[in-house]
Order: C-alpha cells, then sequence, then structure tokens
C-alpha cells in the first residue's frame, strides 16, 4: 500500500517532539500514475500518426512535433521546440489571426487572398501551399482547435495537418484524363467546344472571325486493316504532330475521334486565311508518312465553317463544317471546301430521306424488280437483273438515283444491298419451282458493300440458303471500283465462290482495260450512254463496237444495256453482242409479273 508521511515539529518547553501523520496514498498515486500513462498514450500518438500534428503554448510556441510534420514540412523538431512557428493562430482582441504564410504563386484556390476572413480556434480547415526552406512547395490541409482546460481557459493549440500533394497528382491526373486525347495528346472534344466558346467571346470583343476546319482522313480504314490498329494508332499521332505545324500558337488542334480533327483559328481577320491553312495541311498530309519501315500515302478531306458568316453557336459551326467536310469528300477526296447554306440544304434533305429509308426499312416497303436480260439473236430470256425499287406508301415510287446515293453516305447501303441478295435469291429459286427454270441473276453491288461489309460470307450462306447454284449469280460491279485494293480482294473471293463478276457501265470509268487484264471477268455491260447513238453511226458506235471485239477475242461475254430501238439492238447485233436489256423488251417487273413478261419476250421473237 503506498503511504505518504507527514512530519510535523512540536515544542513544549524544553521538550522537542515530532508529529508523524500517515496517510493512506493508494488514491493520489493512481491518479499520477493515469496521468503518465495519458501523457505516454498521448505522445505515441503523435509520435506514430500518419499526419503532421503540432502542439504549441498560449504564445505559439512548439511543444510537440509529431514525426510525420518533420517529414512533410522538411523541419526538424529539435530546431522548433520552444521557437514560434507561424502555422498556428493566436487570438488577438478576441478574433483568431493566422499566422500561416501563403505561397502567392500558388494556383488560385479557396484559400487565396483571404487570410485572417476564417477564424480558427473550433478546428476550423483550410488549403495552403507550404513553402520548404529548399523550395518545395507542398499542397495541405491545416485545421487549428484550441487547447482549452475545465475552466474553458486557453492554453495552447494543436494543428493537424493533411499532405494533400497525392490527391492533387491524382486530380491533375484525371484532369488529364478528361481534357485530352489519351491517343495523340491533342485536347479532346470537350475541350473543343470551351476553347471554341472563348474564341467567339474574343471575337465578339474584339472583332474578326473564328475559322473551324473539320479534317477526316480519307481511307484511314485500309491503313487499320491492312497494317493493323496499333499502326493506325501510330499514324494518327503522326497525324496530330503534322497538323499542330499548320497552326499558329493561340490556334488549337483537337481530335473529335476516330479520325476525325478539328482545328480552331481564333481571331482571324479575313475568310481566305482559313482556306489558305487548309491548303496547307492537305499539302503536309499528303506527304507520305513512314510507319515501322512502311510507307503509307493518306489524304485529308476539310470543311471550313467561318463565326459569324456561316454559323453562330458552337454545335452549329461544327455541325456546318462536317457538311462542308462530306461535300470535300463527295468532290474527290484530299481538298477543303467551305461550308455554303445550299450545303446545309442538300444536308438535311440527305437527312430526310435517310430517316425516311430506315423507316422503309422497318415498314419492309422495299422491293425488287427484274428487267430480263435477252439473247440478241434468239431472242431467249438468258437472266435478269434486279433491281432495288421504293413504292413508297402513298403509291409514288422513288428514283433509285435520288435514295441510293444517300443509303452509300450513309452505310444502309450494305444492309439494303443484303436484304436484295436474299430476297432476290430466294424468289428467282422459287421461279425455278414454279416453271420457269435456269435463269441467271444480276445483282449490283456497291463498293462500300465490299469494303464495310462481311459481303462474302452473306454471299456464301445466300446462296446456300437457296440451294443456288453460284454460276446463276452474277454480281455487277462499277469499274471504278477496282482500283480500290479492298474491293480488289473482296472480288478475287468472290470469284473464288463460283459467282460470276460483271464489270457495270463499262466505258464510263477509267482504267477500263488493265482492270479487264486483272480479274477473272465474265462479263462486260455497256454503258446506256452508248448504246443511244449506236445505230447512228457515230462516235459511240464505235466505242461499242471495240469493246464487243475486245470482249470475244479475250472470251468475255457482253451485254448492252439501256436498248429502246429495233434500230439499236440490230446496229449491236450486227457488231457481235450476245445480249441486251432495256425498254425495248420490257421495263423492270415485280417477280409476280416475271414469267408473263419472259413469255411474252420470247413469243414476239
Amino acid at each position: 500500500m503506498p503511504i505518504e508521511v507527514g512530519l510535523d515539529v512540536l515544542r513544549s518547553g524544553s521538550d522537542v517532539m515530532v508529529l508523524a501523520s500517515i496517510f493512506d496514498a493508494s488514491e493520489r498515486h493512481a491518479a499520477r500514475q493515469r496521468a503518465d500513462e495519458a501523457s505516454a498514450l498521448a505522445q505515441s500518438i503523435i509520435d506514430s500518426a500518419a499526419f503532421p500534428i503540432i502542439a504549441t503554448d498560449i504564445d505559439g510556441r512548439v511543444l510537440e512535433f509529431s514525426p510525420s510534420a518533420e517529414r512533410v514540412l522538411r523541419l526538424r523538431k529539435a530546431d522548433l521546440l520552444g521557437q514560434r512557428l507561424p502555422i498556428v493562430v493566436r487570438e488577438q482582441a478576441g478574433s483568431a489571426v493566422p499566422l500561416i504564410e501563403l505561397d502567392d504563386s500558388a494556383e488560385p484556390g479557396p484559400a487565396r487572398g483571404r487570410r485572417g476572413a476564417m477564424p480558427f480556434g473550433n478546428g476550423e480547415m483550410r488549403e495552403y501551399v507550404w513553402r520548404c526552406a529548399d523550395g518545395t512547395r507542398v499542397p495541405i490541409h491545416l485545421a487549428v482547435s484550441g487547447l482549452r482546460n475545465r475552466s474553458g481557459t486557453l492554453f495552447g493549440y494543436i494543428a493537424i495537418l493533411y499532405d494533400l500533394s497525392e490527391r492533387k497528382r491524382y486530380e491533375e491526373h484525371m484532369r488529364i484524363i478528361a481534357e485530352q486525347d489519351a491517343l495523340t495528346g491533342l485536347p479532346n472534344r470537350l475541350v473543343l467546344h470551351e476553347r471554341l466558346a472563348a474564341a467567339i467571346g474574343a471575337v465578339e470583343r474584339e472583332g474578326g472571325q473564328v475559322g473551324v476546319l473539320l479534317i477526316d482522313l480519307d481511307n484511314f480504314k485500309r491503313v487499320n486493316d491492312s497494317l493493323g490498329h496499333y499502326m493506325g494508332d501510330k499514324l494518327l499521332g503522326l497525324v496530330a504532330a503534322r497538323l499542330r505545324s499548320c497552326i499558329r500558337v493561340n490556334d488549337m488542334v483537337a481530335r473529335m475521334g476516330g479520325d476525325e480533327f478539328v482545328v480552331v483559328l481564333a481571331g482571324i481577320r479575313r475568310p481566305i486565311i482559313a482556306q489558305l491553312v487548309a491548303r496547307k495541311i492537305v499539302r503536309e498530309l499528303c506527304r507520305p508518312l513512314e510507319l515501322d519501315g512502311h510507307t503509307v500515302e493518306i489524304s485529308p478531306s476539310i470543311g471550313i465553317c467561318l463565326y459569324p458568316t456561316d454559323a453562330v453557336t458552337v454545335d452549329d459551326l461544327i455541325k456546318n463544317a462536317d457538311t462542308a467536310m462530306y461535300a470535300a469528300k463527295e468532290a474527290g477526296r484530299g481538298r477543303f471546301m467551305p461550308f455554303s447554306h445550299e450545303m446545309a440544304d442538300a444536308a438535311s434533305e440527305r437527312w430526310r430521306i435517310e430517316h425516311a429509308m430506315r423507316l422503309a426499312m422497318g415498314r419492309n416497303e422495299f422491293c425488287v424488280a427484274y428487267q430480263p436480260q435477252v439473247d440478241l439473236r434468239s431472242a431467249r430470256v438468258t437472266g435478269v437483273e434486279a433491281l432495288l425499287r421504293w413504292p413508297g406508301v402513298d403509291g409514288a415510287t422513288t428514283s433509285p438515283a435520288h435514295f441510293i446515293p444517300v443509303a452509300e453516305q450513309t452505310g444502309l447501303i450494305a444492309p439494303i444491298g443484303e436484304w436484295v441478295l436474299r430476297t432476290a435469291c430466294r424468289e428467282i429459286s422459287q421461279l425455278d419451282a414454279d416453271g420457269v427454270p435456269g435463269l441467271r441473276l444480276s445483282i449490283n453491288l456497291s463498293p462500300r458493300q465490299l469494303r464495310e461489309s462481311n459481303m462474302i460470307e452473306i454471299v456464301s450462306d445466300t446462296l446456300a440458303d437457296n440451294n443456288f447454284d453460284p454460276e446463276r449469280l452474277e454480281l455487277e460491279i462499277t469499274e471504278s471500283a477496282f482500283v480500290d485494293d479492298d474491293v480488289a480482294h473482296a472480288i478475287m473471293q468472290l470469284h473464288e465462290l463460283g459467282v460470276r463478276v460483271a464489270i457495270d457501265d463499262f466505258g464510263t470509268g477509267y482504267s477500263s482495260l488493265s482492270q479487264v487484264t486483272r480479274f477473272p471477268l465474265d462479263r462486260l455491260k455497256i454503258d446506256r450512254v452508248f448504246v443511244q447513238d449506236v445505230a447512228a453511226g457515230m462516235r459511240h458506235a464505235a466505242v461499242t463496237a471495240a469493246i464487243i471485239a475486245m470482249g470475244r477475242h479475250m472470251g468475255i461475254d457482253v451485254v448492252a444495256e439501256g436498248i429502246e430501238t429495233e434500230a439499236q439492238a440490230r446496229a449491236l447485233r450486227e457488231q457481235g453482242c450476245q445480249e441486251g436489256q432495256g425498254f425495248l423488251y420490257s421495263q423492270a417487273v415485280p417477280i409476280g409479273e416475271l414469267a408473263e413478261a419472259i413469255h411474252r419476250i420470247e413469243s414476239r421473237g
């Protein structure tokens, strides 16, 4: 048992006595032990805390400085004990005055320029940038609370700090992800909209114009398909670098996505400047690129739109530039085109037709008509050409010349073309069962179908599903499509299936002779423009004679399109043309009228 002994001296006359008082000290000893343990516990917490802790007296002199504070603030506890530190606050005239030194060069933040505006003493937290002696800047959150005794008297302060460096790095990383295209390092679509809006605001204040150039890479898909996506990504990076080299410091280039880029020309004074930049971009991007030993040639199609002449909002500027870009692509690629409001009208009409076509597909409004192909000597029908027709719900037929180009541009040609192939093979197979066997079926294929869809698989499945002899199926492709390597490869695969291949509208494209010799062709179709004057002995007659003679010597059949008169048929027959089709024999008819049309042609002889 702990005891305490008190000694008192007592005097009585000449006698001196000592009075000893003995007390049970258990409770006092226990209280002192508890206080020591609490002090040790507090010290342990301070020493082991993952975040910096600083304690001071009422005058701001450092009493405790945790090891974590030493690491974060690059200071030593031994040098600070008993010293004032500009990290805490001191009460003056009833208000809290922060003694923190702010870094005026830091990015604007919640604490910038607000020193002394927030009273400390109740655990408030504010953000600062701490400047270390070595010049390092550490972003921190600082919370300072007053230390008070049981009576409420303030006797010191405790400051708790949080190192925000990791959070700031993460926030910066996320900002970059949110604003920067990961592949090219260019600003992304979000930043493009912000910067374009800022450029418009500057022009409204200072005058001038803003130029928006929307750039699409021609035949980029070919690079991806032939060299792989890795090489395609490297190509986009090189394109981004060349685009940067074409613009001024205060302009910007952003990636919209895929192979589309946008250049914003801020504050230009004359519209011609935008065209000069576009011409420079065309020149730069048309120069060959080296990709890991491969020489790649591409070209851009560029649409130009100006603020405020062509549009006044960010969305409309980009939309109109996109419209002009498609006009440039349709005009031949590798060129630029300024926006015009006529383009907008055409784009609106194209959108209307596209929307109507999508509805027509869902409503099953399309149908297939068949135009007989006739042996010019025997008048026997040898085959039919399947032609897409769109009657419409109001009974008015929409011309293929009106909607087929829209289907090409929008990609609808692939699903529509597949539907035509499957429908025609099914209906002609049924015609075999109905007593009109053995007809050859000719179907037009779009180059886009061969480039963008799994046409080989579709043709193979269609033949199998309908038990259709591949030699009875003839696929017609325009001669200009043969220069596309992807299309050429698909043609070779189709021929390996046993399908016949014909060049449609022969003589109206280019490189005709080279295509005839390169590919295993089965037929040439003479375009109607040459047939019209064949009976008049004009130059077109010489062209048809040359095509027919060439086909005969190379073992390739020739069929003439657009025969409308007996004189035309007779002239073609005399030149040696084997087959023909046109209104002289029959217009294209629905499958239900085809047998009757064939009978009428053959009975007429």
